[in-house]
């Protein structure tokens, strides 16, 4: 009983989750029980342990190469935990300063500003995904400055109706009766108040991320190969689902988990850090 109300009021389950996520991409080369390149095709196609034909040394078995899903399944995460943190350390950042902007000052400045986050909410950014790899090319870099451009719209609608609603306190007023600049106010004295904010939307676009990120590698624009990347992986074995099930099952089994586990994570910083959802019991 005490387990199950530890469970129902914690997000043990999710936080384990990430753990291993983290753990996993900070130690990949020391936990990696195989090379994740190495190729055997003597070896293509072994399933994981327990099922006819399987070897002990591959786990969970082999892609149609031959390489080891489990180091490749390490190295994943290694790719998707990087490309996670940057894309939500930028994202949040640029929406937070725009919130924090457009809150503030409001008239001419807050339109502009929420007008143009409009404008860009609605475009199509899986096309334009497509077009700027086309044009680029594929990189890292490339996929964490698209998945930030994505993810800074809804931060700046947050952040700002939390500015709205506290730059009209008192001690607000205070500060600026003693001088305060515009600066300051906004460091000092509103972004710390945004911050429950902030952590929730951070939490909650960790979903939205990693099944993005899977979404461009699934359509060939994301990580380039030969990289282990779970979306990438997902959709090379999309052809072998009747013969070898478990290469595309495993990755999307990793990003299933983990979009979950970050939505259950948002939703319950959410009902802690905002006091009209906070829960008691």
């Amino acid at each position: 009983m005490i387990i199950f109300n530890l469970l129902r009021r914690y997000p043990i389950i999710p936080a384990f989750i990430y753990t291993v996520l983290i753990f996993t991409a900070v130690f990949a080369p020391f936990i990696s029980p195989q090379d994740p390149y190495k190729n055997s095709l003597s070896d293509r196609n072994v399933p994981p342990i327990g099922i006819e034909g399987s070897k002990s040394q591959y786990i969970l078995g082999t892609d149609p190469i031959g390489r080891d899903m489990l180091s490749r399944l390490i190295y994943g995460a290694r790719v998707s935990a990087m490309v996670m943190f940057f894309s939500i350390m930028i994202g949040i950042t640029i929406g937070t300063t725009l919130g924090l902007i457009s809150g503030y000052f409001g008239g001419h400045v807050d339109e502009i500003i929420m007008r143009f986050v409009d404008i860009w909410a609605a475009l199509p950014f899986i096309m334009i995904a497509l077009v700027v790899v086309l044009i680029y090319g594929q990189s890292f870099k490339i996929l964490v400055a698209l998945l930030a451009l994505m993810s800074w719209p809804g931060p700046v609608r947050l952040v700002r109706a939390q500015t709205l609603s506290l730059k009209n306190m008192d001690y607000i007023a205070s500060a600026k009766i003693c001088g305060a600049s515009n600066f300051r106010i906004i460091a000092k004295h509103l972004l710390p108040g945004t911050w429950n904010i902030v952590l929730v939307a951070a939490t909650l676009n960790i979903g939205s991320i990693i099944l993005t990120e899977a979404t461009l590698s699934f359509l060939g624009v994301g990580i380039p190969p030969p990289t282990p990347a779970w979306g990438a992986m997902t959709a090379s074995g999309r052809n072998y689902l009747n013969d070898a099930w478990w290469v595309a099952f495993m990755p999307g089994m990793c990003i299933f988990l983990v979009v979950v586990a970050g939505n259950f994570i948002g939703d319950w910083l959410r009902d802690r850090l905002d006091p009209s959802l906070r829960q008691l019991n």
